[in-house]
């Protein structure tokens, strides 16, 4: 059985040490100061300080940490910072918290720090401009909607195995199926933790927003709620000036978000549930059943000796 950790959450030492990414600690350091409470108040700093972290990308200054880490952590950081302001709560980070499957799933965001966990989120930033390390992509970049198929299914992974986990759990109290049954969206908006996941893409063509908001409706069929920020080029020959595009209202980041600070305010009072030491996940049970062999064979040998 893996062992579980807990702590406050941390800010990402990548976007506080890597000169590609100084916007993004500007802007990060300027909301921290002004505590935020609502993705309206980010939204515009946000898309500057997108701008210009992607200009160090087209002009080469990013390296691939850069690249593949450096904005996705600024926006884990930037909606943990506005979830904290709105819900009143501290959020953590957590390693080695069981799910149905594997037994070992590490939480950069979730809630709270002991016990069960009941509230969980997944961040994915999107989309990037033609830049060295890429030389044969269009000049106005590669399309958001590239990189989403795969990450929406990790995150839909992680939140069924997590929900199947806790489902498991309150069958063995008596208190819940112990498997998903009929209709599986309902099911799972009906187990904890509440899962959200919050999406921004840089779209660079009506077919690459069509196909961001797809994908962002898809996952809203596992997730409690997919908040989708869109930004993009305002043309070929700037494509690293950006412009906001307005999204379906029902997964509006805004929208979403103040959805998951009431889903927060709701837990914020509630006393932390903890985990009952006969409700071991089926990976934890196999490894404490090779411990037991272990200890058998080694008792075994002692007596041979």
């Amino acid at each position: 059985m893996s062992r579980q950790t807990s702590k406050a959450r941390s800010t990402s030492p990548l976007v506080a040490t890597k000169p590609a990414c100084a916007p993004l600690l500007r802007m990060y350091r300027a909301a921290e100061k002004a505590r935020p409470k609502t993705w309206r108040e980010v939204e515009d700093a946000f898309v500057r300080a997108m701008e210009e972290f992607d200009a160090n990308v087209a002009a080469g200054i990013a390296d691939i940490g850069d690249l593949q880490n450096g904005k996705g952590d600024f926006l884990n950081d930037l909606i943990a910072l506005v979830l904290e302001g709105c819900g009143g709560v501290q959020l953590f980070s957590r390693g080695g918290v069981p799910g149905f499957v594997f037994a070992n799933h590490n939480l950069d965001v979730t809630y709270p720090n002991t016990g069960v966990v009941r509230f969980t989120l997944e961040v994915k930033a999107v989309g990037t401009p033609r830049h060295p390390l890429s030389p044969t992509q269009k000049p106005i970049g590669r399309p958001g909607s590239s990189d989403l198929a795969k990450r929406v299914k990790e995150a839909a992974f992680k939140t069924i195995d997590l929900k199947a986990e806790y489902g498991r759990i309150m069958a063995s109290r008596g208190q819940a199926a112990s498997a998903p049954s009929g209709n599986l969206t309902s099911w799972l908006r009906s187990v904890p933790p509440t899962s959200y996941l919050f999406i921004a893409a840089r779209v660079v063509s009506k077919t690459d927003f069509d196909a961001t908001v797809a994908f962002a409706h898809t996952a809203a069929q596992v997730m409690d709620g997919v908040g989708l920020f869109c930004f993009g080029p305002a043309s070929e020959v700037e494509p690293t000036t950006y412009r906001i595009f307005g999204v379906p209202r029902e997964i509006g980041m805004d929208q979403v978000l103040y959805r998951a600070c009431q889903d927060l305010t709701a837990l914020r009072d509630q006393n932390p549930e903890p985990i009952p030491s006969s409700a071991l996940g089926p990976a934890a049970d196999a490894q404490a059943a090779l411990s037991r062999i272990d200890k058998e064979h080694d008792a075994g040998s002692n007596d041979r000796s």
